[in-house]
């Protein structure tokens, strides 16, 4: 069993620690210190854990081009790792998402504000921990906004997504499912005057309780993107009403551990040692 990583976290520490403990033969490639060869086979699965979209990416298609099995796979990280993939994959599935307006260049981000109610939310298609989401609220912070987005160096930052706002009383819910099945859920609740929730902006964990719409959806979510280890972010209005927001390809479960009390690491080995003796 291989894992790939760049910078450990106490996630990649405590699957370490698992796989260890059920006595499996542990590779471990810093992929910033280690060059990747094309067609090489260290291992029959590679557990891919770099923070990097990109470089989790790569190191997974590299792997599966000398026969090996990545977790995820490069295709999942790929529709993961970007925004309007994952919501075009997760609309098509069926699944009900915020209204979305993409907009491609300034002039059509215009017309879609314009179309939009206020406030909406706008975001690039690339980036995690809530990085350049924004509450659109007024002209004068769109315009500033437009601004600043179109002297970034990227062309996939100038790309907007453009979103209805969802009113969740401060909170939103993060499933994790391990193949095919849900280990459970919990709410991030945003703290003080930050609307967004993501735990790395200070937002806290609280255990949700599954029920069988939250699984169904869940399950559901991680299928379109073919996900064997994913989170999944969703939105609950004061209704009720669920809609699917984000899908992560390489999730992070410090939170949702401290939230529920499940052994996330544990669980994602056990998975693991059921794919390398199929």
């Amino acid at each position: 069993m291989e894992m790939l990583y760049d910078y450990p976290r106490l996630e990649e520490k405590l699957i370490i620690d698992k796989l260890k403990a059920n006595n499996c033969e542990v590779i471990l490639t810093n992929i910033n210190n280690k060059p990747l060869q094309l067609g090489e086979r260290i291992a029959d699965v590679s557990l891919v854990r770099s923070v990097s979209m990109y470089k989790s990416l790569y190191a997974a298609a590299l792997r599966e081009s000398g026969g090996g099995i990545a977790v995820n796979s490069s295709y999942t990280i790929l529709i993961c790792g970007d925004k309007i993939l994952t919501l075009s994959k997760i609309k098509n599935a069926g699944l009900n998402v915020p209204r979305s307006i993409v907009a491609m260049d300034t002039e059509s981000a215009q017309a879609a504000y314009r179309a939009l109610k206020k406030p909406f939310v706008d975001k690039p298609p690339i980036g995690s921990w809530g990085r350049l989401v924004s509450l659109v609220t007024d002209t004068v912070s769109w315009r500033s906004l437009l601004e600043h987005r179109q002297m970034l160096p990227s062309q996939q930052l100038k790309i907007h997504i453009m979103q209805d706002y969802i009113e969740t009383n401060n909170r939103d819910i993060r499933a994790i499912v391990i193949g095919g099945e849900v280990l459970g859920a919990m709410y991030r609740i945003s703290i003080g005057d930050e609307w967004r929730a993501n735990i790395a902006l200070g937002g806290k964990p609280v255990q949700r309780k599954l029920d069988p719409v939250l699984e169904e959806i869940s399950i559901k979510a991680a299928e379109s993107v073919k996900g064997d280890f994913i989170s999944v972010d969703i939105l609950e209005d004061s209704s009720g009403m669920l809609y699917v927001n984000e899908v992560n390809g390489v999730p992070e479960f410090k939170g949702f551990m401290e939230a529920t009390g499940i052994d996330v690491a544990s669980e994602l080995v056990k998975f693991l040692i059921g794919v390398s003796k199929k």
